[in-house]
């Protein structure tokens, strides 16, 4: 009897790890948004060293990332935005119920090229703000930073607000 006991109780832990868990066709997109978006100890002079080291590009090409946002926060805090810590939006978007502070890079840019972050033309500077942030969630684990977008024409960067 104390033998099945033992091997109930160790397959309920194990399907209680199983539900509450991370699921495995999300893995890799959350851990990219952390790595992306999410740096506790981001600062604006930590911008042109930051951006180099994660050589980040558009998703649709190998041309620098022209902006980026980071979250200065730890993961629990931007993971609980999709649990009940923000606003449900529509299409899976969460406006956060808080402020966060957060540092944004952009690229001090003459026109798009393909990414060499040794370029000079690719120097990134920062500013820092405080504001709710808008991320896109998938079975309550973030995902996606999606309130500000940079693009890009021939010429000049300008900003496009969604």
């Amino acid at each position: 009897m104390g033998f099945q006991r033992t091997f109930l109780f160790l397959v309920l832990m194990c399907a209680t790890v199983m539900v509450h868990g991370q699921p495995a066709n999300i893995s890799s997109r959350y851990t990219h948004f952390l790595r992306q978006h999410v740096n506790g100890d981001m600062t604006i002079q930590k911008c042109q060293g930051v951006m180099g080291y994660l050589e980040l590009t558009e998703s649709d090409s190998e041309n620098c990332k022209v902006k980026n946002t980071f979250i200065k926060a730890n993961s629990n805090q931007v993971r609980a935005i999709c649990t009940g810590g923000g606003t449900p939006m529509g299409n899976g978007l969460f406006e956060s119920n808080n402020h966060f502070p957060v540092v944004i890079c952009k690229h001090k840019c003459k026109k798009k090229m393909l990414c060499q972050h040794t370029h000079p033309q690719y120097e990134y500077g920062g500013s820092s703000s405080t504001r709710k942030v808008v991320i896109a969630c998938e079975r309550e684990w973030p995902v996606h930073y999606g309130d500000v977008f940079l693009l890009s024409n021939l010429a000049d960067c300008y900003e496009v607000v969604l």
